[in-house]
């Protein structure tokens, strides 16, 4: 009888498991761009993520105009990803379609998904601004608004709130650094002096990263003005632009492959002030921009991660965690943000007094207004168990428990090789351009680093070390155990090869003619010639942290104590969720796991026994948590009366008197 239960069981989990296999499978289908227009290309991107055998062995697509089949074929695979260039004919018809694909990997069972995704086919614009009735503005006073002057349209009876958006980071692309360990606290940023691991320079990118920038002029040389404050960027999420096509910009390359091709950027005046326009074919067939002014919005998740979740060249590339879906979170994949969750918005946590938006991360350079706090919302107590409360009170931050992973709407980048170039159709605005090889993973564990909320961000012209595992930390929390402030947080790290110059500086590449011809050297050299640098480089390999701090999980996920503890006290690194013995918690001297460097031997006790005591009794962590002392700072004749009268030494009780009233160690001791 037990041999036949024995059998069922085995059946049952061989099944299950099974079943559990295939369902773990998805499949994220997106389109670039996210509408589609009638005679223009779109791009049909596929990203398998889940329990996937790799590689993709097949994935093909079926095309629908939502009444018949319009076209079908074989997706280009890279990786875990597949893609499918098509031109909409001019003559189709104008509406929702969808797209079925169905995607097969190398297991050999249970091996194919199939999935269906709708986009929308508008009409080519006839026009720069078709007309049309005016609606009825939901805000009354703007029913005002009979005509569409660009920005001076708003600021007509904005001023002030131009004003303020003309201080503000997201116009200067600059700011102050105050806590930036590696500056004097000027004012620098993206726009000014800022490089980083992913698409490097943006202002060597001829504009193609200020498709974001509120600014309508782009980076120009000279300060803003309240005309260059583009509000729809922000105040309308029915509003795109672009950058004004200038014919006599075309410049015409060789790229890797020995293909000539012809690009066209934006056109600068005199000034260096780049000209924008509306970008119709982008919007609803009859959009207008007076009815767009008309019914201007506070900002929506939307609106913020218009701009914030595309960074880095793609969909929740760079960030890791948010993306484009983020605006449609659900409960598993952020609770802050789902509408069935705590239904926040983006400007709950990052209030926006005067235009200036706090948060700042470990990589970011300026900061503009305080950061949020999870205190603002919740109590310092937030738990009704007093262990768990010493935690959120103590060093561990609540992302720690809350965000056990990140990536989870979406593969994000985890590194970037520009020695390898691969052709992205939507970059350089539609015409294609080449980026470095990607690695992209989804539903990603993150690393923990202790991070006193500043941080060390490398900036242009600055020289750079490798640190002891030979990579060169392009930003680095800077934070150490048990100091009193810095707390734990969970991060992503990125990796990227950089161009480190003779000098010891990394050299700023001049990324657009990588991402033309696909040869990262010439870019290179284009950049040493516009720093100008002479001599030689090498390729070295980088990195950059990145906290996480979007993407909170139900409470129901967080992790158990014994998912971060064993019952020794001193849990190898790897058994559990936090790595206690690379961030520090197990570097004691002996006596302290003997129990003899305060007071004489203890009886045994479990270790949570022995830590709840000396919590209780106001011991310091870092009494105990810190290296063996080596040491006196002075001699022992002259070391109590450096603080009060001559005392008579006693190694049992004087000792323990000064650790109990939370006399730091390295008042009288030295750790070198």
């Amino acid at each position: 009888m037990m041999k036949a239960r024995s059998a069922i069981v085995l059946f049952l989990v061989l099944v299950m498991g099974s079943y559990s296999y295939a369902a773990d499978k998805n499949l994220k289908l997106t389109t670039v761009p996210g509408q589609g227009t009638l005679g223009q290309q779109i791009q049909f991107v596929l990203n398998a993520y889940g329990m996937w055998q790799p590689p993709l062995v097949s994935a093909t697509i079926q095309i629908s105009n939502g009444s018949s089949i319009v076209a079908k074929g074989n997706m280009r695979i890279e990786g875990m990803n597949a893609y499918y260039d098509y031109v909409i004919p001019a003559d189709q018809k104008v509406g929702n379609w969808n797209y079925i694909c169905v995607v097969k990997d190398s297991a050999s069972r249970f091996n194919t998904v199939r999935k269906k995704a709708y986009f929308t086919v508008q009409a080519a614009a006839t026009g720069p601004d078709p007309g049309g009735d005016l609606v009825e503005a939901p805000i009354s006073a703007h029913n005002v608004i009979t005509k569409y002057d660009g920005p001076m349209t708003c600021v007509a009876c904005h001023q002030e709130e131009a004003d303020d958006m003309l201080d503000s980071l997201h116009m200067k692309w600059s700011g102050p650094t105050p806590d930036l360990t590696n500056t004097n606290g000027e004012e620098i940023g993206k726009g000014d002096k800022g490089i980083n691991t992913f698409c490097t320079y943006a202002v060597s990118s001829k504009g193609a990263c200020y498709s974001c920038h509120v600014r309508a002029d782009g980076n120009a040389p000279h300060p803003p003005e309240a005309k260059d404050v583009d509000c729809m960027m922000c105040h309308n999420d029915v509003y795109m632009r672009k950058f004004t096509p200038d014919p006599n910009s075309a410049l015409t390359v060789t790229n890797i492959l020995g293909q000539l091709k012809t690009y066209v950027f934006g056109k600068v005046d005199a000034e260096g002030n780049y000209l924008s326009e509306p970008d119709f074919a982008k919007m609803p067939a009859g959009t207008t921009m007076v009815n767009l002014a008309r019914t201007v919005h506070l900002p929506t998740n939307k609106s913020c991660l218009r701009c914030h979740a595309t960074a880095g060249g793609g969909d929740w590339t760079k960030r890791g965690d948010m993306g484009l879906n983020s605006a449609q979170a659900t409960v598993d994949q952020d609770f802050h943000l789902a509408k069935d969750g705590a239904n926040l918005t983006c400007a709950s946590c990052h209030s926006a007094p005067n235009h200036k938006i706090g948060g700042r991360g470990i990589d970011l350079r300026a900061t503009e207004a305080a950061a949020p706090k999870c205190q603002d919302c919740h109590s310092a107590a937030p738990h009704s168990n007093a262990t768990l409360n010493s935690h959120a009170q103590g060093q561990v931050s609540c992302q720690v428990c809350h965000i056990r992973e990140y990536a989870k709407g979406g593969a994000t980048e985890m590194s970037r090789d520009w020695r390898t170039p691969v052709w992205n159709q939507a970059f350089c605005s539609g015409q294609g351009g080449f980026v470095g090889e990607e690695v992209k993973e989804t539903m990603v564990k993150p690393e923990y680093v202790w991070f006193d909320g500043t941080s060390s961000v490398y900036n242009v012209g600055e020289t750079i070390e490798p640190d002891v595992r030979g990579i060169y930390p392009m930003a680095k929390a800077n934070g150490a155990p048990f100091d009193g402030k810095s707390r734990i947080v969970p991060i992503k790290r990125h990796f990227s090869v950089m161009p480190l110059h003779e000098s010891g500086k990394i050299i700023p590449p001049v990324i657009m003619w990588m991402f033309m011809t696909g040869n990262f050297d010439l870019a290179v050299q284009k950049g040493m010639e516009d720093q100008g640098m002479t001599g030689s480089y090498q390729l070295v390999e980088t990195d950059a942290e990145m906290m996480i701090t979007h993407g909170v999980d139900p409470k129901s996920k967080a992790p158990s104590c014994a998912e971060c503890h064993n019952s020794t006290g001193s849990t190898p690194d790897g058994t559990g969720m936090i790595p206690f013995e690379a961030l520090g918690y197990h570097e004691m001297p002996a006596k302290v796991s003997s129990c003899t460097l305060c007071h004489s031997s203890k009886s045994s006790s479990s270790w949570q026994s022995m830590h709840s005591t000396h919590k209780s009794k106001n011991v310091s962590c870092s009494s105990c948590h810190s290296p063996a002392p080596t040491g006196l700072v002075k001699p022992t004749s002259t070391l109590c009366s450096s603080c009060h009268g001559q005392k008579s030494w006693s190694s049992s009780s004087g000792h323990s008197k000064h650790i109990k009233q939370k006399i730091a160690c390295a008042t009288c001791h030295t750790f070198t």
